[in-house]
C-alpha cells in the first residue's frame, strides 16, 4: 500500500541511498559481492523513494510492482528508469534472500548502474 510522505523527506531518502552506495562500493572492493549487490540494490530503491516522494509525495510499500508503478507516475510522462528499479528489486531478492551467489561482473555492473541511477535522481529532483 502506497505511503503518503512529506516532500521534504525526499532528501533524507537520497542521503540514505548515498550511504548504501558507499557501503556497496566498500563491499565490492573487499570482494563481498553478495553484500555489494544487496547494497547497490538498496541504494537504487531508496533513490527511487526519494524520486517518488519529491514528485508525488508518495513512496512504495514492500510491494515491488508498486515501486515500479510509482516510478513511472513520478516521471510525469518523461524519461524514466523503471528497468533499473525492476532490476534492483529482482537482484536484491535473489542475492539477499536465497542461496544464489553473484559474480564479480554482475556486482560491478549493478554498482555502476546504482551510481548512474543516483546521479540521475539528483538531477531530477533539483
Amino acid at each position: 500500500m502506497v505511503r503518503e510522505t512529506r516532500k521534504e523527506d525526499a532528501s533524507k531518502f537520497l542521503k540514505k541511498a548515498e550511504e548504501f552506495y558507499s557501503s556497496s562500493l566498500e563491499n565490492y572492493q573487499k570482494k563481498r559481492l553478495n553484500a555489494c549487490v544487496f547494497d547497490s540494490s538498496q541504494a537504487i530503491i531508496l533513490a527511487n523513494d526519494a524520486f517518488c516522494i519529491f514528485n508525488l509525495g508518495k513512496r512504495a510499500s514492500k510491494d515491488h510492482r508498486e515501486a515500479i508503478s510509482l516510478h513511472v507516475q513520478a516521471a510525469l510522462s518523461k524519461e524514466n528508469k523503471k528497468e533499473a528499479v525492476a532490476e534492483a528489486l529482482e537482484k536484491r531478492g535473489t542475492y539477499g534472500y536465497t542461496e544464489k551467489e553473484t559474480t564479480e561482473k554482475e556486482a560491478n555492473l549493478l554498482l555502476i548502474r546504482s551510481r548512474r541511477f543516483l546521479d540521475w535522481v539528483k538531477i531530477q529532483i533539483r
